[in-house]
């Protein structure tokens, strides 16, 4: 629940990144997108809480799409060639309780990739859009 609140406070504040530069700039372009969704990734696989989400996942497949996704959502160079969030979703019945779990994830991801403060606020606010194509699906 603290996740969701969060983010919640975050759209309304209107969080920016922490400079003039693009949030893909903010977040090291490519390579700190992979850094912060390998870093993601190893906390969803070891998370007991949601992990059992992941157990038929293609771990290779979802990585380049969350880079992509990642990427896109941060104005970079990308095209995101993976499904819709409603449609990657359908049928799992994810729980905001599950979601703020996965929210979590991201957060300790990103800040053990480093990524400033600022800028994983700035890209929390922007995937926090996604929660109602996520939720309860």
């Amino acid at each position: 629940m603290k996740a969701f609140r969060v983010w919640m406070a975050i759209i309304g504040l209107g969080v920016a990144g922490t400079s003039n530069a693009t949030l893909y700039q903010e977040l090291g372009a490519r390579e700190g997108i992979e850094r912060a969704v390998d870093a993601i990734l190893v906390e969803l696989k070891t998370d007991k809480r949601i992990n059992g989400l992941f157990t038929e996942t293609d771990f290779p497949y979802l990585r380049e799409r969350l880079i992509e996704q990642f990427c896109f959502v941060a104005d970079g160079p990308c095209e995101y060639t993976g499904l819709s969030m409603e449609d990657a979703h359908s049928g799992m019945a994810i729980t905001g309780r599950e979601f703020n779990w996965f929210v979590e994830d991201m957060e300790i991801g990103l800040k053990k990739a480093k990524i400033p403060l600022g800028t994983q606020n700035a890209l929390l606010a922007r995937f926090a859009k996604m929660h109602g194509e996520v939720v309860g699906k």
